[in-house]
């Protein structure tokens, strides 16, 4: 079996890293490789160093030990697999990366659309260090042997940016759902859950007044938010249900009992929990922008806000509560959700690359 070097930042728990993406992905590649992994996380002395004494952000530091790792790793050879631009090609050496999104976009967002840059969880970080990372990220993207990114869109966003079509791969990502745990109760036509940590990033704040306006025309209409730490809304409405952060298994109870998912975020580099909510069997929303749109087949399995508008928000919440195709289309689908949402079905889509 061909050796395959993945150069990862673990953290502290190898399971959980990224939300279990690096750990998913590293068994998954395993079926395909013999995987090498090499732990990127560097000394936590160091890091608590740069961070508490030189007042360092998460990215500062993170630019700073890729430096530092780029003269340690020079001489590894093969194929590598990588998730942020540590080594390029050379004569002996083939790379690849897996992205979710870019520090060239970040940094559109930042002087092009500041209403989105102040809710992308970037607003904090050090703008000197972007626009040098932006200059080294693209230097390294427009040679190395093939780019993988999760999102059709940030594909398009590359392209756009002239970066070689023939060598950038859309492989997608996957999902933990255990389908066990699917197990979909009678529905009632009446309620929407939000799930997002993030909640004004995620639109969680035009998601609440939708929701009031369909409450205050009479509708009998619940909402079910999982995420935040703490509620987010004073003077609730009746029917608002803060469910806080829950472990998935507990998740799983509000995906079997409401009838509608609405996510209309503002900024969302993939946004897995669309596939979650889909395998569940429910319909979605979300905002005609980034990948969803690729998830969503608008008016067959969902519907998408096409403005920054609650009474429009308002009226897809009905429509997709009150229509029984929806929910029958999701249901049909159910198996495609499952293959093609799975860390194998993205580890086959990447080896095809590899070779």
């Amino acid at each position: 079996m061909e050796q395959l070097t993945f150069l990862v930042n673990w953290g502290q728990n190898k399971e959980t890293a990224w939300s279990g993406t690096n750990y998913s992905l590293y068994k998954a590649l395993s079926k395909y490789y013999d995987v090498h992994d090499i732990n990127l996380n560097g000394n936590r002395l160091l890091n608590a160093f740069l961070s508490r004494v030189l007042g360092m952000d998460g990215t500062s530091i993170e630019y700073y030990r890729r430096h530092l790792l780029k003269k340690k790793l020079k001489d590894i050879e093969g194929n590598v697999f990588q998730f942020s631009e540590v080594l390029s090609d050379n004569d002996n050496r083939n790379t690849f990366m897996y992205v979710d999104n870019t520090v060239s976009y970040v940094n559109y967002l930042r002087t092009e659309r500041p209403d989105i840059f102040e809710v992308s969880a970037f607003q904090n970080t050090n703008s000197k260090i972007f626009e040098k990372r932006e200059k080294e990220q693209d230097e390294y993207m427009r040679s190395c042997s093939g780019l993988f990114t999760m999102g059709h869109w940030l594909r398009e966003w590359l392209i756009s940016r002239g970066f070689p079509a023939d060598r950038i791969y859309t492989v997608g990502g996957g999902t933990n759902v255990d389908i066990n745990l699917i197990d979909p109760q009678p529905k009632t036509h009446n309620k929407i859950l939000f799930v997002g940590k993030d909640f004004k990033r995620k639109g969680g704040f035009i998601t609440y007044e939708a929701f009031k306006i369909l409450r205050e025309q009479g509708n009998n209409v619940e909402l079910f938010v999982i995420g935040p730490s703490e509620s987010p809304i004073d003077n609730q409405v009746d029917g608002y249900h803060f469910i806080g952060q829950i472990p998935f298994i507990e998740e799983a109870k509000y995906y079997n009992m409401c009838d509608v998912f609405c996510l209309p975020s503002y900024f969302e580099a993939y946004g897995l929990v669309f596939v979650e909510a889909l395998t569940f069997g429910l319909p979605c929303i979300g905002r005609n922008c980034y990948e969803m749109p690729y998830f969503i087949e608008e008016g067959r399995t969902g519907l998408l806000l096409h403005d920054d508008d609650p009474e429009e928000l308002a009226s897809l919440m009905q429509q997709a509560l009150e229509s029984d195709d929806l929910s029958a289309n999701v249901a049909s689908r159910h198996d495609r959700y499952v293959h093609e949402y799975s860390w194998d079905a993205v580890a086959e889509r990447i080896a095809k690359v590899i070779g």
